[in-house]
């Protein structure tokens, strides 16, 4: 600190006392930072829609201007870098909720990855400072909104397939009853 009165003094992100908490400042490209759910949840929405207009636009481009395996070469890139994406995303809210980024490995097991999933988007971060860091600053209105309606319709969607998958384990029978019985109408024409 200077000797002028009106600098500001010299904060360094984590507990300061008396409850008060010094926020670090986000970067959605950050691997030692923890992640709040709502965030957690916008990072992903953004992040799947930028990968998948990534994938329209080359493949698109590989029907006109470029051969169509550099097309293909291209998106497989594109799903590659997203999934790692992904993957570090669950390292910072499993980081925020107190665990090693290392239970993110479970993801790569099916039908384990959708209970992760819904933990993730469930479970509650540590309110304060945990030895991956300072939790997030509050989310603004936008986050909120976006974060809110993106996790609300994923834990939805997770709780659906594995309804589905009990329900397939169980009644394998029943499941393949039905499937023979409405097979053969095949699809539905408007006329």
């Amino acid at each position: 600190m200077g000797n002028d009165y009106y600098d500001a003094p010299d904060l360094r992100p984590g507990y300061q006392g008396n409850g008060t908490i010094v926020y670090e400042a986000l970067s959605p490209l950050s691997l030692s930072q923890r992640l709040g759910r709502l965030r957690f949840a916008c990072y992903q929405l953004v992040a799947s829609l930028f990968g998948a207009l990534l994938i329209v636009l080359l493949m698109l481009l590989s029907q006109q201007l470029l051969p169509r395996p550099s097309g293909v070469a291209g998106s497989l890139v594109v799903i590659i870098v997203l999934a790692v994406y992904l993957l570090c995303l669950m390292v910072r809210r499993l980081h925020d909720m107190g665990r090693t980024g290392w239970w993110a490995m479970v993801s790569l097991i099916p039908v384990v990855n959708a209970l992760l999933m819904l933990y993730l988007f469930l479970g509650d971060g540590d309110s304060f400072v945990n030895r991956y860091g300072t939790p997030n600053p509050p989310p603004g209105w936008l986050v909120m909104l976006v974060g809110g309606l993106y996790l609300v319709v994923n834990v939805l969607g997770l709780l659906v397939t594995l309804a589905l998958l009990v329900a397939a384990w169980l009644f394998p029978e029943i499941l393949n009853e039905y499937m023979h019985r409405y097979a053969h109408y095949g699809p539905v024409t408007p006329w």
